[in-house]
């Protein structure tokens, strides 16, 4: 059997490993296709549609070695037969401290006074410092990585509050944070607007303009999600006319983003590339995982992060 590995950063030895006694052999691929082939390795940078099943006949499983599997149609895939997984979990708590340490740079505005100090200025007036403690934490997202950064957030003192459609307010509550049931009442009133929320067709450019005008004037957004949950057209607006007083994002619309990317010149504002899931633990850890789920699916088990059960199955 034939296992493709689609993510050019994914040692091809650990790969083959997890296929250890089964008759699989894993190779290095840069297009998914063969009429023998039974399992795809993918990172999210690689797409798996309903259209390149028709190249794929045998194929059984498919996993993402990301969080995020807006990369795959899951729907297609268990409906075509086959097991599609992800690798939830594996980088919350890098997720959660990168969120953080975000808020806490914007707050105290600790990038922005280096860049003027380096540059020549002594003083605060270009990003006053914030009292962090107080402050009101609006998290949209109240799911495995958002509760972890109320968890931070409450730890450092701040008002903690949560939007998410999904989550019921009494589960919101419990975890010692302020719910919403609308979108709306929580951008209005939170000093920062952290995003941990999945990227779906609901969710594409959650933060449009219209959401961007509620946000309070002065306040900051930290994005470590997925770029497309924001019109990063008017967030740049907001940024250059100077209603919202920063934003700190790790994620962009194009990555590598080229050197004319709009974020990079954006004033008060923090890019980091993509780095916020990364730790020396969690940069082994989802391709072990998501191997080991092709691995099970290819043995007739069921893989532990299998996101729907497929037709048949």
């Amino acid at each position: 059997m034939r296992v493709l590995l689609l993510d050019p950063h994914w040692a091809l030895e650990d790969a083959q490993a997890a296929f250890d006694g089964q008759d699989v052999v894993v190779e290095r691929a840069e297009r998914a296709e063969g009429d023998d082939v039974v399992a795809l390795l993918v990172s999210d940078s690689q797409t798996v549609r309903a259209a390149d099943l028709v190249r794929l006949p045998s194929l059984r499983a498919v996993a993402t070695c990301s969080t995020g599997y807006d990369n795959l149609d899951v729907a297609a895939l268990a409906a075509a037969g086959v097991w599609a997984s992800n690798v939830h979990g594996y980088c919350d708590e890098e997720v959660a401290e990168h969120a953080i340490a975000m808020t806490v740079d914007l707050l105290r505005g600790i990038t922005v006074l280096d860049r003027e100090t380096r540059g020549g200025s002594w003083g605060h007036a270009a990003a006053p410092p914030r009292r962090i403690a107080g402050s009101t934490l609006g998290i949209v997202g109240f799911g495995r990585i958002g509760r972890c950064v109320a968890r931070r957030g409450l730890g450092l003192g701040m008002r903690v509050e949560a939007y998410d459609a999904l989550v019921p307010a009494s589960a919101i509550e419990l975890a010692g944070v302020v719910p919403h049931g609308r979108l709306h009442d929580l951008l209005a009133g939170a000093d920062v607007v952290t995003l941990h929320t999945p990227l779906t067709p609901s969710t594409r450019q959650l933060l449009d303009r219209e959401a961007l005008g509620v946000m309070r004037a002065g306040a900051y957004l930290v994005n470590t999600a997925r770029a497309a949950l924001v019109d990063h057209e008017a967030l740049g607006e907001a940024l250059r006319d100077g209603r919202l007083a920063g934003a700190a994002l790790d994620v962009l619309p194009v990555e590598p983003p080229a050197a004319d990317e709009p974020a990079l010149g954006w004033p008060r504002t923090v890019v980091t590339p993509h780095s916020a899931w990364y730790s020396a633990d969690s940069a082994v850890e989802p391709y072990h995982r998501a191997a080991a789920d092709v691995a099970a699916a290819l043995a007739g088990g069921e893989p532990v992060h299998a996101l729907a059960r497929p037709v048949g199955a």
